[in-house]
């Protein structure tokens, strides 16, 4: 079958290269890789090819000023075999067909495949499948490290410096298909665990990885046998109405650029019939409509595609999926036309720490883990400033435990408690620090030193609510009106013991309704009033202003909020 990618573009595809996001990257194929991440064979069909074809459309030069395709490389994570073994296979060649009707080879005559599907039992098809983040993460570095040993072989030079950007799904999975918010979570995971944080010359944060290359190659020491990469992620965006994705769109959206097209076409036509084709330039005497067209603003990415029929072919070629309802979505899906893409913000907290202070509070000590665990959601300074601020006198010397880790240990609500169980039975201590991470990069959390049960129980001596700031200070609510503590990381200053003592001030971890709470003081009901809510498996909580702690919502917004990770630490006793 002719590859698609070797023929000339169609003369009114308009070529807008704002795709170069960044503007100090160099737009050339031997320093800029896409790398497309999906979770099934077909979502690269489904949902993205609007972003393939215009990235494919991007004038690049090589070394001699040649056009040259752009390195589009596709990684999916799994075969597609959730209904039978037999389907990975076939899957598979339709994934490959796909591609080559997208016009992304999939041959390996120009070194590592451009495309490439997994077979890994830990990354199994299916809805009730959960995927290791910190296994997607290294998923993703060893097919980086690959791609990037390819290019090195194929190169003259050794470049010591590629951009790379990765596209993928946002934390709502687009369908919601929750190996798709895997996927995500995975990305975000390697953003934030693999990557080192700096800030660049124009004070924008920028995620650094340090790939080592195959020693010797091209004849380099081994000293500087590596490769800086600055790394990307640009997240598909989520239209969770499913009227306005396959309805409302058409009228918002398509019909203004269609009616605006018109409207030029209309003028254009009464400047010639007034005369104006005898100034017009040979071959300048039509208004052509733009099929396709990129815009960004630096941080967000749009790509419009008008070719469904494309989009039909690459479906159907997926011919063990396209059944009748995807057909539909083929043709009326938001998807199938427009693609808005935003860049993953990068948590600055992560930033390279400075040295201490002679006067710097010390370090707290935590429990080591095996190496393969996931690193921690704070930062030892972090760790600090909640210590100061938040735990009691008695627990600053003690080392910090982590007791429960939502990427380590899975979203098992049952596993979440046993580690709890098991913990208090151990140790006799039920202190407790609750840390949470949404998927928009807020911190927030709660410490309490009552035991949490299924049966709601009063605080009986302390327990708050908190919440990071962008400014990298905490802010504490311990039930005191007007009694909020602001603290900074490092700072000396701790918040008093107390909290409002009585009913209202309440821990519940009901495995029934598979939550865990803080507060309560406008009622139990639904959940109503809770300070902190987590629930459906740590997918997804709330919070809202609770009489217990006096606090205000702890995330932005409405109060709801999807959840990127989850940590519960513990204090030991008998160690210092």
């Amino acid at each position: 079958m002719e590859n698609p990618n070797n023929k000339q573009p169609d003369e009114d595809l308009e070529y807008i290269r704002s795709c170069n996001y960044n503007s100090d990257a160099t737009m050339t194929a031997e320093l800029d890789i896409w790398l497309l991440i999906t979770a099934h064979p077909d979502d690269e069909s489904m949902f993205f090819i609007p972003t393939l074809r215009n990235l494919l459309c991007l004038d690049y030069k090589n070394e001699s000023n040649d056009s040259k395709n752009p390195n589009i490389h596709l990684l999916c994570l799994s075969n597609g075999d959730y209904r039978d073994v037999s389907d990975g296979p076939v899957r598979t060649k339709e994934f490959y067909k796909a591609c080559s009707l997208i016009g992304i080879d999939g041959s390996k005559s120009s070194g590592a495949s451009s495309v490439v599907v997994l077979d890994d039992d830990r990354l199994k098809d299916g809805p009730n499948e959960v995927w290791n983040s910190d296994l997607i993460a290294n998923t993703v570095l060893e097919r980086l490290q690959t791609i990037l040993s390819s290019k090195q072989q194929q190169s003259t030079q050794q470049q010591q410096q590629i951009n790379v950007n990765i596209i993928t799904f946002d934390q709502g999975g687009v369908s919601g298909h929750p190996n798709h918010v895997d996927v995500f979570r995975g990305i975000k995971h390697l953003l934030d665990e693999k990557c080192h944080v700096v800030r660049g010359d124009d004070e924008k944060l920028m995620a650094k990885l340090i790939l080592k290359q195959q020693a010797g190659t091209n004849g380099q020491d081994d000293k500087n046998n590596h490769t800086e990469v600055n790394l990307r992620v640009l997240a598909l965006q989520t239209i969770s109405n499913p009227l306005y994705k396959y309805f409302l769109w058409i009228f918002v959206e398509l019909l203004p650029i269609f009616l605006i097209w018109l409207v030029q076409v209309l003028l254009y036509t009464i400047y010639l019939l007034l005369g104006g084709f005898l100034f017009s330039k040979k071959g300048n005497r039509s208004i052509r409509f733009s099929r396709m067209n990129t815009t960004s603003d630096g941080k967000h990415l749009r790509c419009r595609l008008f070719d469904p029929v494309l989009v039909w072919m690459a479906m159907a070629a997926h011919s063990s999926q396209f059944v009748w309802y995807r057909r539909l979505s083929v043709l009326f899906s938001r998807y199938t036309y427009l693609n808005d893409l935003h860049e993953l913000a990068l948590d600055p907290t992560l930033l390279s720490e400075e040295e201490e202070d002679e006067d710097a509070l010390p370090p707290v000590n935590t429990i080591e883990e095996d190496s393969s665990s996931p690193k921690f959601l704070l930062s030892n300074s972090q760790m600090v400033a909640l210590r100061e601020a938040v735990l009691p006198i008695g627990l600053h010397h003690r080392p910090w435990k982590r007791i429960y880790s939502l990427s380590r240990d899975g979203d098992s609500f049952v596993s979440f408690e046993k580690h709890i169980t098991n913990w208090n039975a151990k140790f006799g201590d039920s202190s407790t620090l609750l840390v949470v991470k949404t998927t928009k990069g807020e911190v927030i959390g709660g410490y309490a030193d009552a035991i949490a049960t299924s049966s709601p129980r009063p605080g009986t001596a302390r327990s708050c609510l908190f919440r990071a700031e962008k400014d990298g200070s905490f802010t504490v609510y311990d039930g005191k009106q007007n009694s909020l503590g602001t603290f900074f990381e490092g700072s000396p200053h701790r918040l008093k013991s107390g909290g409002t003592e009585g009913s209202s001030k309440k821990i519940l971890l009901d495995s029934t309704r598979r939550i865990i709470a803080f507060g309560g003081g406008l009622g139990m009901k639904s959940g109503d009033g809770f300070g902190l809510c987590l629930e459906d498996g740590f997918a997804r909580g709330t919070t809202a202003r609770c009489e217990a702690f006096c606090n205000e919502p702890l995330v932005e917004g409405d109060g709801v909020f999807d959840v990127l990770d989850v940590e519960v630490y513990g204090f030991v006793f008998g160690q210092f």
